[in-house]
């Protein structure tokens, strides 16, 4: 369980990545390439308890009372001491700053506002960044329903499920109290549009400036070298008729890499990217927090407020399948 300290909501930076190359050829349309002609097992899916409280009062209510969970990284990391070599070494390679997040759920409630309060939570990021994403950014449908909130300002009454890259997920009655029984809560978030999870598994730990390793560019030339074992080798094997590469037939120079068309290539880690890789709903864990709020509350007043909630948060990291709690 962890310890939460109130920090100002701001705006987080974003970080510089390589620009990409001018592309000659019109990208086509989704799906238009076969990425992966495998099948792999769902990701090994976590769970971890977290209790968010705070003391705040009515103007924090008003503009949004921020709550960072601290130490997040080591809460969500899996537990190493109970992992073979093998897991071990698979972690070696992940990024356990990030995950998917698969389901929310709400095990117990306190409040002693006298007004409704709505919950939200800060859990996407843009690709290659720290910005905020929004479930508008990523097409995420969440089965439990989006919990739309009716703001009032001077342009009128303004429905939303989320604001500045949070997203809310729960609605806190005036007074609540209230506990679970049995082990499942409120499911309150459950996406049902991800990315499948074999593309997850095989495509989740890349990034811009990753897809770019493993290539040689030379100036003033129309092609590149790539590694022999680069994913876009693969991916261009799967999909030499429709590319007009049959590179099954070539053998690779120096024994390691492969000449290819600097426009194939440019095409193929476009459609890469902006099809799968951005589609993806990470969570970085250094980011995540909770946001209470509430449109209803009488800023004049100086009555101090207490909130507690349970949360069950389910997640995942690409490619751990069998990794034991």
């Amino acid at each position: 369980m962890s310890t939460l300290k109130q920090e100002n909501l701001e705006a987080p930076k974003i970080t510089e990545t390589p620009k990409m190359p001018n592309m000659k050829a019109s990208p086509l349309p989704e799906p238009s390439m076969e990425l992966s002609g495998e099948t792999s097992a769902d990701n090994k899916t976590y769970s971890r308890r977290i209790l968010l409280h705070c003391t705040t009062d009515a103007s924090k209510l008003a503009a949004g009372q921020f709550l960072k969970i601290s130490d997040a990284e080591r809460i969500f990391r899996p537990d190493f001491a109970v992992a073979n070599e093998t897991d071990k070494k698979d972690l070696e390679n992940c990024d356990l700053s990030r995950g998917i997040v698969s389901q929310v759920e709400v095990l117990s409630v306190y409040s002693n506002c006298d007004k409704p309060i709505v919950m939200g939570l800060k859990l996407f990021q843009r690709p290659d960044s720290t910005q905020a994403a929004s479930t508008n950014d990523l097409k995420i449908s969440n089965t439990a329903g989006w919990l739309y909130s009716i703001a009032a300002n001077k342009l009128g009454e303004h429905a939303s499920h989320g604001r500045a890259g949070v997203t809310n997920i729960f609605s806190i009655m005036p007074f609540e109290r209230t506990r679970v029984s049995g082990e499942t809560g409120q499911v309150v978030y459950s996406p049902s549009n991800l990315i499948g999870n074999r593309y997850i598994s095989q495509y989740g730990s890349y990034n811009w400036r990753s897809l770019w390793d493993g290539i040689v560019q030379f100036p003033n030339e129309d092609f590149y070298y790539l590694d022999k074992n680069h994913i876009v080798i693969s991916i261009v094997k799967r999909n030499w008729e429709l590319l007009g590469i049959p590179i099954e037939q070539e053998l690779p120079r120096e024994g390691r890499y492969y000449r290819i068309d600097s426009k194939v290539c440019d095409r193929v880690i476009s459609e890469l990217y902006d099809n799968v890789i951005s589609k993806i709903p990470f969570t970085k864990w250094s980011q995540m927090g909770a946001v209470f709020s509430s449109d209803h509350v009488d800023e004049t007043s100086d009555k101090e407020y207490n909130i507690s909630v349970e949360l069950k948060v389910s997640f995942s990291y690409p490619g751990l399948n069998d990794l034991q709690q």
